[in-house]
């Protein structure tokens, strides 16, 4: 049963990761897709809940607790991005507190998935963590292309 659990917990990692990945790509290009994607993303909560009962039922309650930071992580964002209905500030001038509180959450999220990998296998550690940098490389994406368009933006007014 607990492997059973442990690759239902890969596969969540996956789709999780992937949609970050998903998230980051579709607002590098300002795509309006990435604000619909908030309702699809805050239903990763359920298999998270799923999961983190299964391991707790199954008698592994210190591989629940590595799934905690992803389960207050998932809660958070459903309240940040889906709840409040507040148009997201990606780059403001002062972070508010709770954009702060978010990014720690979804590092600490993360690293908590990735240790889960670790606790269940090398090789699940391995692809876990893959995944994490992919996210990483979809974020560095976006940010490259927010500075260019701040630039270009910056040069245009200064030309005008």
């Amino acid at each position: 049963m607990s492997s059973l659990i442990d690759t239902a917990v890969l596969g969540f990692g996956l789709v999780y990761y992937a949609f970050l990945c998903l998230v980051f790509v579709l607002r590098a290009y300002m795509r309006q897709e990435e604000l619909l994607l908030k309702y699809v993303f805050s239903l990763l909560l359920l298999p998270c809940i799923i999961l983190f009962g299964l391991n707790i039922l199954s008698n592994q309650p210190y591989r629940a607790i590595t799934l905690a930071p992803l389960l207050v992580f998932l809660v958070y964002d459903l309240w940040y991005r889906a709840i409040t209905e507040k148009k997201p500030l990606h780059h403001p001038e002062k972070w508010p507190r709770e954009l702060v509180i978010y990014v720690l959450l979804l590092y600490g999220g993360s690293i908590g998935l990735n240790w889960y990998g670790y606790l269940v296998s090398k090789q699940y550690g391995h692809i876990l963590v893959a995944g994490f940098f992919a996210m990483m490389a979809s974020y560095t994406l976006y940010q490259t292309k927010h500075n260019k368009r701040k630039k270009r933006e910056t040069i245009n007014i200064l030309y005008d």
